[in-house]
C-alpha cells in the first residue's frame, strides 16, 4: 500500500472540506461544524442538493450492483470523495477489493482512518485528470495481482473536467484496462437549459474548481474508445426506476438532464 497521506486539516474544523460536504449533504456523519455551514450557503442557493447527490449515489450503487452481478471483483474508483453512505466498498459482496482514490489529500487521509484496516479496500491520492499517475504506482499491482477485468468509476467528477482531460483520462484508462473491463460515469447534458446547475458551477468556480457542461453527443465523442454497453446511455432516473418518484422530483427541481452509462473495452 502506498505510504498514507497526512495533513494537519484533517483534524481542522477550521477549513471546509469538498468531501466532508458531500457526506453531509448524502446525511452523514463524517463532517465538521464548518462543513456544515458551507453546505447551508449551497442549499440557499440550490436546496435540491441532498436530493441531487443521492441520486447520483443510487447511480453508482446501480451500476456496482450491475458489474458484482456480472462477476467484477475489482474497482478502481476515481475522485471518490469520503468511502462512507452507500459507498463501493458498502455495497460490492464482501471480498471484493476497492482502490479509492481522490486529488485532495485530506479526504484520503480521512478516508484511510474511515476504512481502517480493511484488507480489501486502499485509498491513495490520484487526480482523476491523469489516473496514469496511479495506474503506473505499485498499488494496483501489487493488489489486484493478476490480469482480470476491473470496473472503474468514474462518476461524479465528469462536471469538474474539461474536454481535453476527459478524452485524455479515459484514454489512458481504455489503454490499460484488460479485455472485457467496464467503466461506469455520469454527467450533466448541455443541451437542457439548467439555471441552478449553472449557478452551482459558479460558485465552484469562485472557489477555485471550475466547471463544465456539454452536451450528449459531445460526451460520446469523448468517451471513445470505450463502447457503450447495454441498456446505453440513459437518464438517472430510467437507471434507477426503484426511486423513480425522488428522481422525478429531483431532476424537476434543479431543470436539468444527467445522464448515465456504463462503458466497456
Amino acid at each position: 500500500m502506498a505510504e498514507k497521506a497526512t495533513s494537519a486539516s484533517i483534524a481542522d474544523s477550521s477549513k471546509p472540506n469538498a468531501g466532508r460536504i458531500y457526506d453531509f449533504l448524502l446525511g452523514g456523519n463524517h463532517n465538521f461544524e464548518v462543513d456544515r455551514l458551507a453546505a447551508q450557503q449551497l442549499l440557499q442557493v440550490a436546496p435540491f442538493l441532498p436530493k441531487l447527490v443521492r441520486v447520483i449515489r443510487w447511480f453508482l450503487g446501480e451500476a456496482v450492483h450491475r458489474l458484482t452481478d456480472a462477476g467484477f471483483t475489482q474497482f478502481i474508483d476515481f475522485a471518490s470523495g469520503l468511502p462512507t453512505i452507500d459507498h463501493i466498498n458498502h455495497i460490492a459482496p464482501p471480498g471484493t477489493k476497492v482502490i479509492y482514490s481522490d486529488i485532495d489529500p485530506v479526504t484520503v487521509a480521512y478516508g484511510q482512518q474511515i476504512i481502517k484496516d480493511d484488507p480489501n479496500v486502499r485509498y491513495v491520492v490520484c487526480d482523476a485528470q491523469k489516473p496514469e499517475t496511479l495506474l503506473e504506482s505499485p498499488v494496483v499491482s501489487r493488489f489486484f495481482g493478476n490480469n482480470k477485468p476491473v470496473a472503474i468509476g468514474y462518476n461524479g467528477i465528469c462536471y469538474f473536467v474539461s474536454d481535453e482531460a476527459i478524452h485524455h483520462a479515459l484514454g489512458v484508462l481504455h489503454a490499460w484496462a484488460p479485455a472485457g473491463s467496464r467503466l461506469f460515469l455520469c454527467d450533466f447534458d448541455a443541451a437542457v437549459p439548467a439555471p441552478a446547475i449553472d449557478t452551482i458551477l459558479k460558485l465552484y468556480e469562485q472557489m477555485g474548481q471550475p466547471g463544465y457542461r456539454r452536451t450528449r453527443a459531445v460526451l460520446e465523442q469523448l468517451i471513445r474508445p470505450w463502447k457503450v454497453a447495454a441498456p446505453g446511455v440513459m437518464l438517472l432516473e430510467d437507471w434507477i426506476s426503484v426511486k423513480k418518484e425522488v428522481a422525478e422530483d429531483t431532476t424537476s427541481a434543479f431543470g436539468g438532464v444527467l445522464n448515465g452509462v456504463i462503458l466497456e473495452k
